[in-house]
């Protein structure tokens, strides 16, 4: 039987606890958690059931926090070490987990963890179940259990973090679990590939080049760049760029600047007057019945037809 979360239990291990053991009543903390009855309601509801929170909190300071779970839980944990230090053990790992870290356990596993004695640790945390968050819980490496967070991105979580526990307040109804269901896809969608501490694609060592190229292609809509253009600005070779490129985006970087062009033709389309021809100039194209051709092959409907028919 999986432990819910609620319960200690201890390791069949010899790991030395504290003199001191808490799970929580640390001054300034914040704690929610959903009652059994509601969560299996939960498990079943439409907008809910690929992830929600069963338990959420945030423990600052939380010196001789301690939590021991012999079999596991029956939901993912995730924390975030906002400040200080502590530390989990998983099977014979011993990990130490510092400031701006997180640590994630999928449910089932085994584990205990606890503040640093000398730094304690201060944590948000969240427990979570749903479709969606078993594949979150699993984005690490196997037997991989914690991940760095950039500076950036622990703003972002402790501010989302906040926003769940907003979310709470006067109770679990309805509406609430389902906006703080959304902040935590957010939340956990920010970690997970928000941060260049961690997303795979964010800590190649061209990804500021991409980046930087994306935001040159928005700028030059109104021109005809060339592969040999685009890879020149990113400082790569057109065969390097252009793997990079659709590694990145899913798309060549010529497929990429068309779908721009055609993307900001629809929003003229949508909300001015302008003509096709003067559209059709504002993205590059001189021929305003060749970029007709471009958009309905890439929009399935041409400029007047798209216009028309909204």
């Amino acid at each position: 039987m999986l432990n819910n979360g609620k319960e200690d239990e201890l390791m069949d291990n010899n790991t030395v606890p504290p003199v001191i053991q808490r799970r929580d009543g640390f001054v300034g903390q914040r704690q929610y958690v959903l009652p059994p009855a509601m969560i299996a309601s939960l498990e079943i509801h439409p907008l809910l059931r690929s992830l929600f929170p069963t338990d959420i909190g945030w423990y600052p300071d939380a010196r001789y926090h301690y939590r021991k779970r012999s079999e596991g839980a029956r939901e993912h944990i995730l924390i975030f070490c906002l400040d200080g230090e502590g530390w989990c053990e998983i099977g014979d790992q011993r990990l130490t987990i510092h400031q701006q870290e997180a640590l994630v356990i999928p449910r089932g596993i085994g584990h205990c963890y606890g503040a640093s004695e000398e730094k304690p640790w201060s944590i948000h945390w969240v427990h979570f179940r749903g479709s969606s968050g078993d594949l979150f819980a699993h984005q690490l490496p196997e037997h991989e259990y914690s991940l760095k967070v950039d500076p950036k991105t622990a703003e972002t979580l402790s501010a989302l973090f906040t926003e769940c526990y907003d979310s709470f307040i006067g109770g679990f109804v309805t509406h609430r679990l389902i906006y703080c269901s959304q902040v935590l896809h957010h939340l956990l969608g920010q970690m997970f590939f928000g941060n260049r501490a961690f997303s795979p694609l964010l800590r190649t060592s061209h990804f500021h080049n991409i980046e930087d190229t994306l935001h040159y292609l928005e700028k030059h809509i109104a021109t005809r760049l060339t592969l040999e253009a685009m890879a020149e600005h990113a400082g790569l070779s057109i065969s390097h760029f252009a793997a990079t490129f659709k590694q990145q985006t899913g798309y060549s970087p010529v497929d990429y600047f068309i779908q721009l062009k055609m993307q900001y033709a629809c929003s003229q389309l949508t909300l001015s007057n302008k003509t096709i021809q003067h559209i059709a100039s504002e993205v590059g194209y001189d021929d305003p019945y060749y970029f007709s051709r471009i958009f309905k092959k890439v929009v399935g409907l041409s400029p007047h037809h798209y216009r028309t028919h909204l």
